[in-house]
């Protein structure tokens, strides 16, 4: 949840970016398939430390105030490198589908990275960083092994509970902005992602230019996130992984979030969702485009039997067809599934 400059060094202060993009990195900038549970949950914490410090925030919202008192205790050493305000470390930047490909990601972070985002120490700590943190930033395994165990300690916690509403929330904010992208392309679909973000002489930029970053013809993956409430995060590495904005989802035209699914698991406004629930829309959505059921379920952040489950219900419907490829199955939309699909969220934009 950072920037890097050219020389591949942890920027020391979260500050604005101006993206430069050619015709290549235009044609290889794209959607995200599915949230990122790590992104999720380092930007859940650090909703977590904003509400608590910055007054005005709403700190109403129900999350919050679950997780003060469902905070675990083995998640506590994540406050000494999360703080409020930026920057934040990117050892939690991996849009991965998966939480322990997420995980992996951070146990592979090279001595180096560790070394230069934990130089900048975390911006609301005074004095010296604690030994074990002293020891992180020398690569010291132990220390890697507490972090993990916090972030997924973290997961469990706060984020898990809340996935289905966070799938929904991401797979209706695509499905709202994806006309915007077709009729008015990239700089029209920029243009609604918040309103400090503007394209501009073949760029993207918020207010301001502190420094310029070219994507190298690589592209950007887009990716709303149901946790964040702030302007738009800017990931730009390019090396272990691809270049990532991250933004505030808004599946109704408005900040959607975890706490936007009712008991039932029927989230908002989202059509789709009320009439079938949260997590079988997802799945009627990532059918979009035709998949396994293992690629099903790693899209919508469930597990491989709840999407064959979820695909049998509607498969049932006449919504869903199967059919078998060699020791595997392929799902797909039927031509009535497709149809309810895209009156539903053309109802929704």
């Amino acid at each position: 949840m950072g920037c890097r400059s050219e020389t591949g060094a942890r920027l020391r202060r979260w500050i604005v970016v101006r993206v430069n993009f050619t015709a290549d990195d235009l044609a290889r900038t794209r959607f995200s398939v599915a949230p990122a549970p790590l992104i999720e949950t380092g930007l859940a914490l650090v909703e977590l430390r904003r509400a608590s410090v910055t007054p005005g925030r709403p700190a109403a919202r129900r999350w919050l105030r679950e997780v003060r008192r469902t905070f675990p205790a083995t998640a506590r050493p994540l406050l000494e490198l999360f703080g409020p305000y930026p920057p934040w470390p990117g050892f939690a930047d991996s849009p991965a589908s998966s939480l322990e490909e997420g995980l992996e990601f951070v146990r592979s972070t090279p001595r180096s990275t560790w070394r230069a985002e934990l130089a900048n120490g975390c911006p609301d700590r005074a004095g010296r960083p604690p030994c074990w943190v002293r020891n992180l930033a020398d690569g010291d395994t132990e220390a890697r092994d507490i972090v993990v165990r916090a972030l997924r300690d973290f997961y469990a916690a706060v984020v898990a509970p809340r996935w289905e509403s966070v799938v929904s929330s991401f797979h209706g904010d695509v499905a709202r902005r994806m006309p915007v992208l077709a009729a008015g392309g990239h700089q029209a679909l920029f243009g609604t992602l918040h309103r400090q973000l503007r394209w501009q002489d073949n760029g993207l930029e918020r207010q301001g230019v502190d420094f310029e970053h070219d994507l190298g013809g690589t592209g950007m993956l887009m990716m709303p996130s149901a946790f964040w409430t702030g302007p738009p995060v800017f990931v730009l590495d390019g090396e272990r992984i691809p270049n990532v904005l991250v933004y505030a989802a808004q599946p109704n035209g408005r900040l959607g979030g975890p706490d936007h699914a009712s008991p039932s698991g029927e989230a908002g406004n989202d059509s789709l969702a009320i009439l079938i629930g949260s997590t079988r829309a997802a799945v009627l959505r990532a059918l979009a485009e035709p998949c396994g059921t293992a690629d099903l379920a790693a899209t919508t952040g469930i597990s491989a039997a709840s999407a064959s489950e979820h695909a049998k219900a509607l498969r049932d419907a006449d919504l869903v067809q199967t059919r078998r490829e060699g020791r595997s199955v392929r799902h797909s939309l039927t031509p009535l599934g497709r149809t309810m699909l895209g009156r539903l969220q053309s109802a929704a934009t």
